[in-house]
Parts: structure tokens; sequence; C-alpha cells
């Protein structure tokens, strides 16, 4: 019987999926778009009626993968029949004439005609990937930087994330290869999957979702790697024996943490380990100077706790507090302004911190939600006031408050 399936996202990526997939296995019962403009085309649904079809899967088809599938979620849709033609699509190589992809999910139906042709090529795309950014990272390596941005370089991660770690690795003294990250859904986009390819480090990766964790446990490539995948939602009180009990303790060469929701408060409570490099991803919506985070609540979830996915994590201030108390040069943060990087003192110069790491880098990055779960793009304060009733903690006092009374608006 042929998979009965939506495509969501009507641009250059779903005409790609077009000449790709195979209608004998496969039938496109519906199309969506978050474009109001699109939904009077023929066979055009608004993304809140998705729910209503019959359907197998839902493949996105649209470069705000992450962003599409929290919406879908919002909606009441698993996230097990939502599948990602985006990483199929943007490390693109063209030759003979076809759009060849690289990263091809086995379940999204493609036509046996280009199957092989796909397999041949995947491993060029990568090693071509790879040698590009190792050519990079060796031209910056012993460069003074004025900051983090002349290092980026992205392959895997979401940003300019690789490029930044492979310039902290080498200006920073290691003695253990290893790394922890969590919130890295399948591990398609991660801070420390090129670090794991390219310099064969050791890791713990984490998440909630046990569907994220069964495909990143059943990747064709995993047993090149010593990697340690586990399913399991943080909380401040298991954080530590989570990681204890994947064989991580003490001294680690990475811990990066995104949880989009109680990231402060499991910072605060890892005790098991002392990183030497820390990477954290912060809500660039609370500026620059307030130490502020959400209230701790053990059952986090972003999309339930406001329909507009901008109320979670904390301020970059709250985490740089945190890395002045505990022994942590701040370096700065990527170009996006969505991660922090901070270097365990004892362990790097102070000479090497470049020159520009305390100035604020404002996000550009338009991710607000309207309560159907569509795109508005909203910038500027217009993105706090969009949340002004929401509360947060307020570090330096201990008190918690309005968005509205805090901030003014």
């Amino acid at each position: 019987m042929k998979k009965r399936i939506v495509c969501f996202g009507l641009g250059e990526i779903y005409e790609t999926f077009l000449e790709l997939y195979d209608d004998s296995k496969a039938e496109i019962i519906a199309l969506s778009d978050n474009a109001p403009a699109k939904w009077t085309q023929p066979g055009v649904i608004e993304p809140s009626k998705i729910k209503e079809l019959e359907f197998d899967h839902i493949v996105i088809t649209s470069g705000y993968f992450r962003e599409i599938k929290e919406q879908l979620c919002g909606y009441g849709i698993g996230e097990s029949c939502i599948l990602n033609f985006y990483d199929v699509y943007k490390n693109l190589i063209v030759k003979r004439g076809h759009a060849v992809l690289d990263l091809l999910k086995d379940n999204v139906p493609v036509s046996h005609e280009y199957k092989q042709e796909l397999r041949e090529l995947k491993c060029i795309g990568e090693k071509n990937l790879f040698l590009n950014a190792r050519i990079h990272a060796g031209a910056v390596r012993d460069k003074r930087l004025r900051s983090l941005e002349e290092a980026e370089f992205q392959v895997y991660s979401q940003f300019g994330e690789d490029g930044i770690i492979q310039w902290l690795i080498h200006n920073v003294a290691i003695d253990s290869r290893t790394f922890i990250e969590f919130g890295v859904e399948d591990y398609t986009e991660a801070n420390t999957r090129f670090l794991l390819m390219n310099d064969n480090w050791t890791g713990l990766v984490m998440d909630g979702s046990e569907a994220n964790m069964r495909r990143l446990n059943s990747w064709e490539y995993l047993w090149k790697y010593d990697l340690t995948a586990v399913a399991a939602f943080i909380t401040k009180d298991n954080i530590n024996r989570l990681i204890l009990d994947a064989g991580f303790e003490g001294d680690v060469g990475i811990l990066s943490i995104d949880l989009d929701g109680n990231d402060w408060w499991i910072l605060n409570a890892i005790e098991c380990v002392t990183p030497r490099i820390l990477i954290c991803e912060y809500n660039n919506i609370f500026g620059e100077e307030k130490k502020v985070t959400v209230p701790y609540d053990a059952g986090f979830a972003r999309t339930e706790k406001h329909y507009s996915n901008l109320y979670w994590g904390c301020s970059i201030a709250a985490f740089r507090g945190w890395a002045q108390e505990n022994g942590y040069y701040y370096m700065g943060s990527n170009s996006a302004g969505n991660n922090a990087f901070f270097v365990r003192k004892d362990c790097m110069e102070p000479e090497k911190v470049p020159a520009d790491a305390d100035v604020f880098v404002e996000g550009r990055y338009r991710e607000s939600r309207d309560e159907m779960g569509n795109l508005t793009y909203l910038k500027g304060t217009d993105r706090l006031k969009c949340i002004r009733a929401m509360e947060v903690f307020e570090i330096e006092n201990g008190c918690t408050d309005t968005i509205a009374n805090i901030y003014h608006i």
C-alpha cells in the first residue's frame, strides 16, 4: 500500500523532492505552507488543518524544519511521523545535470533510479565538506581572534558553531577528549557531531524524545564512533545520575546545553563533571543586562508554556554570572546570537579571549508563532511584548515578576 504523505513547504526544496520521490510507493495527498498567500492554490491547506487528514507521514520540504516540527507537534501531531527532507537537501551536489542530495533519510520514498547515484556521491559530498572545513580551521587555528565569528563554519551545527569549536579545542588545554551534549534531537544537527566525526572524540548525547534516540542508534555509521545516546527528559534532579550512569565523570572536554527551557537551572545542578569548554544556548530576546531565567518547572515544554515559542531559557547575563562565579572566561557568542561559549580559566591563557568577546550580538532570527502555530516573524522589542504577561526569575534578587514589570513594557 502506498504511503500517504503531506508535503509542508512549497519552495525550491519541495521542487527537488518532486524530482526524487517514488510515486509508486507514496502518494502526496495534500500540500501545506506557512505563507497564507499559498492557501488558495489547489491542494494547499492551512497548517492547522493537517491534523484532520489521514496520513502516514508529513515530509517537511522547508529550511525551517525545527520550527515547523514544533508547530506540528503543537497541533497534536506525533513527531514520529514527521520527516526531515531539508537535511537531505541542504548538502546539495550537482552532477550530470541532476540534483543529487546527501544525507538521505531511508524513510523518504525516493525513485529507484536515483538511489545508487545518491549512495555513490554521499561519501564524496561529505568528504568535500570536511576538507573545506579543515582548510578553514587550519587557517585560523593560531589566529588571535577579535570575535568568535572569525572562526565560524557550519557542517552539522545550526550556525557557525562547528568552526568555533575547532578553534577552541586547538587553543584550550584539553586532557580528556570527551563531550556531553543534550537537546540534540536526532543528532542530524548538533554542536558536537563534526567534532565526533572529524576529531574522533568520545561523547554522550541526550534528548527527551525516544524516537529521536532510536533514529540515532540506528545510524548506519554509529559503529565507527564512541558515542552513547540516551533518551531522557532532563531535570535538575536526574541530570547527575544520567551523566554518571553513562560513564562520564570529572574532567570533560566540552559540555553543550540546549534544552529550550530549564537550561540555567540544569547547569547549576551539574556537579559530576567540570567541562573545560562550556556551550550554552541563551534566549537573545532577554537582552544583555538582566540576569533572568524562566522559573524552574521540571516538566517545562517550550511550545506548551506559550504559543509564541519565545518564552524559554535564560539571558546571556545569567550564564555570564554563572561563569564568573565558577571560574570561566566568557569567550563571546556565535554570530547568530544564540550560543555562548565559555572556557575554564585554568585551561587557557587570558590573552586568547577574543578582544570583542563582551560585544552583545543581536539575534536576527525570527521564530515567533501565533496561536495557530504560524510564523509571525516578530523582531526587536515586539518579541518581549508578545510574552509580557509571562513571569521570569530574577537571579540577583531571587524574585519572580512579569516580563512587563521587569522590562518596563
